[in-house]
């Protein structure tokens, strides 16, 4: 049990003998956490007693779901070579199967952490790295990141986490160790060198979760429609909005995500014709609160937080909404109707930070119910498809559709000793 699920076992405590001790054992576990990875540190200058294994430390979400870019280049690598040893540091708080081959360490067990990257050859995240993280000589160092043509500011780029010690001291040490960022647009290199004071190598080679978006996707909806019983000619709407950084403290605030489901339906239907399925998708931050309360959406919207692969809803979707998370723009790549719908995009402006206005986006923007629907049934497929093309152009959008394999063939050569194609990357500037 981790500090921040005492910490709330406190909050829904009514019984103060209870909350007092809860109290009491929250500080002692918090200390105890701090103490464990305070002295993980010398761990990873004794491991260097040790060789460097072919050995691969992966890991995304901080350790909340197996998936994401590092899912794709581990799963690429292992058909490559199935004999490469993958480590995937796990939050164990949350629940999800990893491959038989891919083995799981605790992101808490901060001793075996540090050991499992001092003896990797090769490091993957999609988040920062730890911030007491030691690199040594003969390693590779991967950052892949998560967001791509994100709207919300991140990082290094947010003045409220500048003034966080923790944060800033990941961030620091991500840029520091990352021997490349890989990237899939002009827009996210210059944010990776504005974020992170990135200084080093950027790896234009497309996102390894995009990879299957020029797949064909009859076989994706195929498996959605069976999985969630649907028929196989209905057709289905993904709703997967971001998270607030209030959530922590908070919870879930219901008003900046209150779609009426119905009228969505409803306006999809007159629109596109077809029967509608609408599958919501919470950010996997807020997988355990939403399981944990039971969150209701009412009967015109199913809940697939829980499926294991966000790009297969993609890849099975035929519109999709959402507010500022960068999938919607993994969404765009396949062409499909995609909108936005935002209550609170002055406060979550001067909160957070974007890097676009709302206006700015190619995708339809409501502020409310009424215009969520104005702007379905308004839809113009040609003036969409113009003002998606322009804002690819505009922010140097680059997917090849092998970038996995592309990723998973330098790791390899690594591995066996080849530095060319590393040293073959120009990199953006």
């Amino acid at each position: 049990m981790n500090v921040n699920r005492i910490k709330k076992m406190v909050k829904n405590s009514t019984f103060p003998p209870f909350k007092m001790a809860l109290k009491i054992w929250a500080g002692f576990h918090h200390i105890l956490d701090k103490l464990s990875f305070t002295t993980s540190t010398p761990i990873y200058y004794f491991a260097r007693l040790f060789p460097l294994q072919n050995k691969v430390v992966a890991s995304t979400f901080m350790g909340r779901k197996y998936g994401d870019n590092t899912k794709f280049i581990v799963e690429e690598l292992l058909k490559i070579d199935p004999k490469i040893e993958i480590k995937w540091v796990k939050n164990f708080n949350y629940k999800y199967q990893l491959p038989s081959n891919i083995k799981p360490i605790s992101r808490f067990s901060f001793w075996r952490v540090a050991y499992e990257y001092a003896t990797a050859k090769v490091w993957l995240d999609t988040h920062r790295f730890p911030s007491n993280a030691k690199k040594r000589k003969g390693q590779l160092v991967i950052e892949t990141w998560h967001g791509g043509l994100g709207i919300k500011k991140i990082d290094g780029d947010v003045s409220k986490f500048r003034q966080l010690k923790r944060i800033s001291k990941e961030v620091e040490t991500t840029s520091i160790l990352a021997d490349i960022f890989i990237s899939q647009s002009s827009h996210l290199s210059k944010v990776y060198r504005s974020a992170f004071d990135y200084k080093g190598k950027i790896w234009k080679i497309g996102y390894p979760k995009n990879d299957m978006l020029f797949f064909d996707n009859e076989p994706y909806q195929k498996k959605i429609k069976q999985y969630f019983n649907f028929n196989q000619d209905d057709k289905i709407c993904v709703y997967a909005p971001t998270f607030r950084d209030d959530f922590w403290s908070k919870g879930i605030n219901k008003d900046v995500y209150a779609i009426n489901f119905m009228n969505l339906k409803h306006a999809l239907n007159k629109r596109f014709s077809g029967e509608w399925k609408i599958l919501a998708r919470w950010h996997p931050l807020m997988l355990r609160y939403v399981t944990e309360t039971k969150m209701s959406l009412g009967s015109s919207v199913i809940d697939a937080t829980c499926y294991p692969e966000m790009q297969d809803l993609i890849m099975a979707a035929d519109a999709f909404v959402s507010d500022y998370s960068s999938c919607i723009f993994d969404a765009a790549i396949r062409e499909i109707p995609c909108f936005t719908f935002a209550t609170d995009f002055e406060e979550y402006k001067l909160d957070r930070g974007v890097y676009y206005e709302m206006e700015d986006l190619p995708f339809p923007y409501a502020k409310n119910n009424e215009e969520l629907e104005q702007n379905i049934l308004a839809f113009d497929e040609m003036e969409y498809k113009n003002a998606w093309s322009a804002f690819k152009l505009k922010t140097g959008l680059f997917e090849t559709g092998h970038a996995a394999k592309d990723i998973a063939f330098l790791i390899n050569e690594f591995m066996k000793g080849n530095k060319n194609p590393l040293e073959e990357i120009k990199g953006e500037p």
